[in-house]
């Protein structure tokens, strides 16, 4: 019989998908939230959702820092405070005018274009904007900076540059504003890339023991 290691206080959080410091509320509202696509019932693993189960009790668990046992979850810095100044500025614009030029592909197709065509032609700016948001998000944001800043980043990043491919491409005679959604699908995965946590890839078990 397998021992079960005690589940820290990071590794609950990355289950759930939380903040370490996440307060109840939080806490709960993101376990319901896995529990609708991870519980047996629904053809979730129950090994899975077992462990979905202990990261909730032990993020529910007062912090060992906080007095008389009260919640005292760690206050979230402004996203000024964890900028800073890019450090290859040059790459980033290089990288996003290479983007831009991808979004006259589409216009080079000569006639009338399918919907599917449109789609092919769209998906290399599609995942390079993704692409340029997360080397963005790298390069203007510390050290302290939490997974929310990070994704805030990424999306103020990505939707002028997406409005710009849209923009481009309605000049150069087809728009891609018709397969949109598949400009924001690299978006997505680049946002669950930050936050893999709550198994929504694959069954998460202990380092070292089968899921």
């Amino acid at each position: 019989m397998t021992t079960r290691m005690p589940m820290s206080r990071a590794e609950a959080a990355g289950l759930l998908g939380v903040d370490p410091s996440a307060d109840p509320d939080t806490v709960r509202h993101a376990w319901r939230m896995w529990a609708r696509v991870a519980h047996p019932d629904v053809g979730g693993d129950p090994r899975h959702f077992a462990r979905l189960d202990d990261a909730r009790r032990v993020l529910m668990e007062p912090l060992p820092d906080a007095p008389s046992g009260e919640w005292a979850p760690r206050p979230r810095q402004p996203l000024r405070d964890v900028l800073r100044r890019p450090r290859r500025p040059v790459g980033l614009a290089v990288i996003a005018m290479l983007t831009l030029l991808l979004g006259t592909l589409p216009g080079s197709l000569p006639g009338p274009v399918s919907m599917g065509e449109l789609a092919v032609m769209s998906t290399p700016a599609a995942v390079l904007a993704a692409l340029t948001a997360a080397w963005t998000a790298r390069q203007v944001l510390s050290a302290e900076a939490d997974r929310g800043h990070r994704i805030t980043v990424l999306a103020l990043v990505w939707l002028p540059l997406a409005t710009l491919l849209v923009a481009v491409s309605s000049l150069t005679g087809t728009s891609m504003l018709p397969v949109l959604p598949i400009l924001a699908l690299p978006l997505v995965a680049a946002v669950a890339s930050l936050d893999p946590g709550a198994g929504l890839w694959r069954p998460i078990g202990l380092r070292g023991q089968e899921p």
